[in-house]
Order: structure tokens, then sequence, then C-alpha cells
């Protein structure tokens, strides 16, 4: 059975990624928030703690989902915004390509400035504030530096109930 390491998966996206991809594979799934028993404590900025948690598990793919998802605390704390959004995806390119497994990245179409009612992939991102603009750098490195890599822009989500709101929260 193949394995994939999720990293941030404790908000809406992460328990949906848990119920789809857990019936196919071996799942370690983390999070700096252990709100769930499926969840290991792992805070990504620490790029040795991620290194060791990572290479332990041996996956076969690893998803990296978490960042800052409040705009206004990426606002008012943008050095925390980089550190979780920017500096941490880094940190995940670098362990997939030590290990030599690809990459998934969860980026946002908030990329865009919103002046288009309907974007493709070819239009060229404009990011607003401190979140989408962390969001965005860590796409560029990750098309700059890793080997095998989906990037995937999330839009909106909503849903989950009252344990799963962390899409409006500080870190998902």
């Amino acid at each position: 059975m193949q394995r994939i390491y999720i990293a941030g998966c404790g908000g809406m996206l992460g328990e949906a990624f848990y119920k789809v991809f857990g019936t196919e594979f071996e799942l370690k799934c983390s999070d700096i928030d252990v709100n769930e028993p499926w969840l290991s404590h792992l805070d990504f900025r620490d790029f040795d703690s991620y290194r060791n948690d990572v290479k332990t598990f041996n996956p076969d793919y690893l998803f990296h989902l978490g960042a800052h998802t409040d705009l206004e605390f990426c606002e008012l704390n943008a050095d925390d915004a980089y550190a979780t959004n920017t500096l941490a995806v880094e940190n995940a390119v670098f362990i997939a390509d030590d290990l030599d497994i690809p990459l998934l990245y969860i980026s946002t179409a908030g990329i865009f400035d919103g002046t288009k009612d309907v974007y493709d992939d070819w239009d060229r991102p404009n990011p607003l504030g401190h979140y989408a603009r962390s969001k965005y750098a860590g796409e560029i490195f990750v098309q700059g530096n890793s080997r095998p890599h989906l990037i995937c822009r999330a839009g909106w989500m909503m849903g989950g109930g009252p344990k799963r709101t962390k899409s409006s929260s500080r870190r998902s």
C-alpha cells in the first residue's frame, strides 16, 4: 500500500483529504493543532522536525496543505504569514526532493487580484496582501525547485461544521 504524508491536515481540507485518501493509502497526518485522534503534532515551520517526521514515515508522496489563511491575521503578522506560507513550503520542497517523491502544494486562487470574473492557468497572478503574496511565493519556489510536483489553487471553502472552521482561522 502506498503512503502519503499530509502536513497541515487539521482543517476542513485536511479532513476531506483524510476521508478520500485514507481508504486506499496509508496516511500520516500532522498539524500544529491536534484536534482529531488521527492527527499527530507537527509545526512544519521547524525544518528538522518536519524532515525527521516525514523521513521516519517514508512516504511515497508529500502533501503540504497547511497555511495561515486568515487575511487579517496575515496583514497584521506578516513575518508569521511568510514563515508559515512560504518558508514552510520551502521545507516541504527540500524534504520531497531529498526523498525523491512528488509534492502536492495547496495554494490559493487568491493570488489573483479579482479584476476578472474567471481566471485560467495563463492569467498572470497579481497577489494583493501578505496572505496572497506569501502563498504565491510558495508557488514560485515549488515551480522552480521541486522535481515532481503539483500545485492546486483552492478557492473559498465552506462547510465542515463546528469542528472544522479552520478555513477562516489563523492556520489550517
